[in-house]
């Protein structure tokens, strides 16, 4: 297993705890899901494909034999979906001690999710803040963690209230501000937490840029060729899903703090992880992107 004496040295061990990662099928979350079960983790993989988290599961226990895995179907771009996996969830676990809010989607084609909106929006942030919200009980009844994956990108965004879902946006442009839009609610979890959860904490990471299959036709909505282009430029100057996604896991060891930020340490772009800044606008819209959360999916946090 790739980075084995970097996770022995660097994370802590996790044996008893409980840890759901997001979109674990493939990429990051994947190797994110191996490395929580390689330190000792049970780790429920919530995906939206059961025969692709299936796949996933025997992959993984070829690399940690001893690994506890547990599949729950989740899509996070339909909000009776996660309805479903809370049922299941609370059915199978009275705690939880970290939920991983890795999946998204990028540079989806003009899609709408179940309770029609924008697909990149509805997936990347309503969806995560909508699970959030609904097991926040079962992580802050035993000081648990969530860690919420950002992308470099969401520094060069905006969010425009009278325009949430960016009709006028290029598909990137919408892209970033979900990223924006993840990292401000993390901002916002951090003084909701202190204030009524105080040993609960938030922890904000995001993967530099990485070879995962972001960039694959069928998911990204690109030509094939393009894809192809893509994604042999990344594997040639970023760094691997294997190695993005030590700056996501390392946001599980105890010592780090409430609301710190990770990411990797060559301009943030590849290598291993560390502390980052947050930019200015994502303290900046906090506020405003609770109000209008809640008004688009009527949850709140409680």
């Amino acid at each position: 297993m790739k980075y084995q004496n970097w996770l022995d040295k660097n994370i802590d061990d996790l044996s008893n705890k409980t840890i759901i990662v997001t979109g674990a099928s493939s990429g990051i979350g994947y190797y994110e899901a191996m490395y929580f079960a390689y330190k000792g983790a049970t780790v429920i993989l919530a995906c939206r494909n059961l025969k692709k988290a299936n796949k996933t599961k025997e992959d993984i226990l070829l690399e940690v034999p001893n690994a506890k895995l547990d599949i729950i179907q989740l899509d996070l771009s339909d909000f009776e979906s996660i309805e479903r996996f809370n049922t299941e969830l609370r059915e199978k676990y009275s705690s939880i001690d970290a939920l991983v809010n890795n999946a998204g989607v990028y540079f989806m084609p003009k899609e709408y999710t179940k309770q029609g909106y924008e697909i990149t929006m509805g997936t990347n942030y309503l969806g995560p803040y909508y699970l959030t919200c609904s097991i926040l009980d079962l992580i802050t009844k035993i000081d648990g963690r969530i860690i919420n994956v950002s992308s470099i990108v969401h520094k060069y965004a905006k969010i425009d209230f009278n325009d949430f879902f960016g009709d006028n946006l290029n598909r990137n442009k919408i892209y970033a501000r979900t990223k924006l839009a993840i990292t401000s609610f993390s901002c916002y979890l951090k003084d909701f937490l202190e204030k009524n959860y105080p040993n609960t904490t938030i922890v904000t990471t995001h993967p530099g840029i990485s070879a995962t299959n972001i960039l694959a036709p069928k998911s990204g909505g690109f030509s094939v060729w393009f894809s192809k282009l893509g994604s042999s430029f990344l594997k040639i100057f970023t760094h691997s899903p294997a190695k993005a996604s030590l700056s996501i896991v390392v946001g599980i060891n105890k010592k780090v703090n409430n609301n710190d930020f990770f990411g990797p340490r060559g301009f943030e772009i590849s290598g291993y992880p560390k502390k980052v800044k947050f930019k200015k606008n994502s303290f900046k819209y906090k506020d405003d992107l609770i109000k209008k959360s809640i008004e688009l999916t009527n949850k709140e946090l409680k």
